[in-house]
């Protein structure tokens, strides 16, 4: 929440459902970025453009059209692609563990499709050993996820099953 918050901008945040509330009173937790005046009217901007730019209900949408186009490659290279999870732009695609032992390689298969993603310009990150981790912007166009669904295809078909 806080990366989100401070636009890349550090700042500490955190939230809590109702009941827990009041279990974190005045003083009693501590952050190193918790809310200096200026992180503080930053996160105010983000909000108001996130706000202005309706970029939730953006994420949510876009996040299930790229979701859609995830699920296509999967059915479409089984021996690659297993699953692909999401909530809005928070998307990860399961990797087959075929690709372990298809390797002589001592990095993990989520490793390896995200150093290629990286080679074709597309910021990625490995969770655990067999997903790759997508976190666009809030404000990534279509025509950059076509562009980053290309290079996807290419780094898939690198790939043996």
């Amino acid at each position: 929440m806080a990366k989100s918050l401070g636009g890349g901008f550090p700042i500490g945040g955190v939230w809590i459902r109702e009941p827990y509330a009041d279990i974190l009173g005045p003083g009693s937790h501590g952050t190193t970025f918790g809310g200096s005046p200026l992180a503080c009217s930053v996160a105010l901007k983000i909000m108001e453009i996130i706000d202005r730019d309706h970029l939730a209900d953006h994420a949510r949408s876009l996040g299930i059209w790229l979701c859609e186009h995830f699920q296509k490659r999967v059915d479409q290279f089984p021996g690659i692609l297993t699953e692909v999870r999401g909530l809005g732009l928070m998307i990860g695609l399961v990797l087959n563990d075929s690709l372990e032992t298809h390797s002589n390689s001592d990095t993990t298969p989520a490793l390896r499709v995200v150093q290629k993603l990286h080679e074709e310009g597309v910021l990625s990150i490995p969770a655990a050993r067999n997903v790759v981790r997508f976190l666009p912007a809030l404000n990534v166009s279509k025509e950059e996820c076509h562009d980053m669904l290309n290079k996807l295809d290419k780094v898939i078909k690198g790939f043996k099953p």
